[in-house]
């Protein structure tokens, strides 16, 4: 009986390996997907993230490089194979990119996969992770001149001496300032639309050297009185040169020297439309904000004063050289018989947020250089040109837009407003207040807080160098220094050394500002 039971249970052992082996090899598949599934999901994620991201660097750089699809296509490709590569443990990789059809983005096609495990017993070698036929790519574009949302952009351009061939001035033409007009040029037809029926973009010149003009010579009477307070006429008792030596500079002070004066009675003399940096004499600092000019905040005037009345910005009185009488004459350059504007051209009036491409283009092409660099009265020109608190002072459609609309969203997700201030200089700033040779450290310190101030407001800054290698190697240290910390971020600093670089500098600048509208597409 026990001989029958025992083989009996041989039979029920056989039958059961004979049940389990049928049953192995679902219950594998079943286990492999599970593990393949999780393995599958691992690598189709990381491989579609450096897919699209890929595509999205290799549009961007279509725009930068001003449609080099060569450059386009190879960022994209080393992009992806950076992430990729070591992080991925692909069995095949056949991704490729490409231009799309408009020439305006990359796509992606091609296939990649990873090998399976344990779906092997099923005849599953590999599993795709991405597969992409030309149908179906995955595709990045940009769509040149509509960021989605109005644009308000500032330019800052040098137009001091040093832009002449000379070194000096004053001069219209010259290598630096044609290469600096050319590219100013295309930056305008870049970023000023001629469909403004959606959005419109709008740009403000600020030409600066050791001053910045603000009206035309003995016309400038409105402006001078909203900025700087002042009247438009003066009378008294002045005390002249009449016996000189020596000249000026355009970057520095000169030998000028006066060997003799006389007092004399002077009428209706007109006020200089030139102003110069917003500063207080009883604190010794700059105003770093973009407050409105009025009592209190004025703009100083063309000698960096406010005299013969007031000693600067504030309304504090002077209490001598006031001129009202030949023992207490005058001696302020405030005033004079024409109210010419010393140091800056007629045609270097700033010039308004505009969408006239007419007029901007004259402005720039009229542009004279000569004086010094002023570098941080024309980085708070760039500002004011852009703030709503100076929308009184700017006037009609003029007028900067609020500072709320930099963080409202539209329907396509981009910024209803971008406010944006280009600074371009040549030199390092040594000019405050129409005084020449200043301390270029407190000058570069100065310009950075008041760039700082510029970003709290949520204004994006782009800087660019130009020659700067031409400055000695502490002046292109400061100066270099400065303007990356100016700029957004270091991605918005650009080193020109030639003018071909200046002007490729202000194409990408362009694109960057108004081809913002960098999307994908699936």
């Amino acid at each position: 009986m026990s001989r029958l039971f025992a083989r009996f249970l041989r039979d029920l052992r056989g039958s059961i390996s004979l049940n389990f082996a049928l049953c192995a090899v679902p219950l594998l598949a079943a286990a492999g997907g599970a593990m393949d599934y999780g393995r599958w999901n691992d690598a189709h994620v990381q491989v579609a993230a450096a897919v699209d991201a890929a595509v999205l660097a290799g549009t961007q750089e279509l725009v930068e490089s001003d449609g080099d699809g060569e450059a386009a296509l190879a960022v994209a490709a080393k992009y992806y194979e950076t992430v990729v590569t070591g992080q991925v443990p692909l069995s095949q990789n056949s991704v490729v990119f490409s231009l799309n059809d408009k020439k305006t983005g990359v796509k992606a096609t091609g296939k990649a996969t990873i090998e399976t495990s344990l779906l092997k017993v099923v005849g599953l070698e590999e599993i795709d992770v991405f597969a992409s036929s030309a149908s179906e790519a995955v595709e990045a574009d940009y769509t040149p001149g509509n960021p989605g949302g109005d644009l308000e952009v500032s330019v800052m351009l040098d137009v001091t001496g040093s832009m002449c061939n000379d070194g000096e001035g004053p001069c219209t033409t010259s290598t630096k300032l044609t290469g600096l007009k050319q590219a100013a040029n295309k930056l305008v037809d870049t970023v000023v639309w001629d469909d403004q029926s959606t959005y419109t973009s709008r740009i403000a010149i600020v030409p600066f050297s050791t001053r910045v003009r603000v009206g035309q010579d003995g016309a400038g009477t409105s402006a001078m009185a909203t900025m700087a307070g002042m009247p438009a006429g003066w009378t008294g008792w002045y005390e002249m040169c009449i016996d000189a030596s020596g000249s000026g500079a355009s970057e520095t002070g000169g030998n000028w020297t006066c060997n003799k004066t006389q007092v004399q009675k002077y009428s209706n003399w007109k006020v200089m439309p030139c102003v110069t940096d917003r500063f207080y004499n009883s604190s010794g600092k700059f105003d770093f904000t973009d407050d409105a000019p009025g009592p209190g905040k004025y703009l100083n005037a063309h000698d960096g004063s406010r005299g013969p009345t007031y000693v600067d910005s504030t309304n504090t009185k002077a209490t001598s050289g006031l001129g009202n009488k030949k023992t207490d004459p005058a001696e302020h350059w405030n005033y004079d018989d024409t109210g010419y504007c010393y140091d800056v051209a007629n045609a270097n009036e700033v010039l308004p947020l505009t969408n006239d491409k007419t007029n901007l283009k004259k402005k720039i092409d009229g542009l004279e250089a000569y004086g010094a660099t002023g570098g941080v009265l024309g980085t708070s020109f760039s500002w004011y040109m852009l703030s709503p608190n100076w929308k009184s002072v700017w006037g009609g459609s003029s007028q900067p837009k609020a500072y709320s609309l930099l963080k409202d969203m539209n329907d396509t997700g981009s910024p209803k407003l971008r406010k944006i201030a280009i600074l371009m200089t040549d030199g390092v700033y040594n000019t405050y207040r129409g005084w020449k040779d200043q301390d270029i450290n407190v000058q570069s310190t100065n310009a950075i807080a008041m760039c700082a101030e510029m970003k709290k407001k949520g204004i994006e800054i782009y800087t660019v160098g130009f020659g700067l290698n031409e400055l000695t190697a502490k002046e292109k240290a400061v100066a270099t220094a400065m303007l990356k910390s100016c700029g957004t971020d270091i991605e918005h600093f650009y080193s020109s050394i030639n003018t071909a670089e200046l002007v490729k500098a202000f194409e990408t600048i362009g694109k960057k500002v108004s081809s913002a509208n960098i999307r994908l597409i699936r």
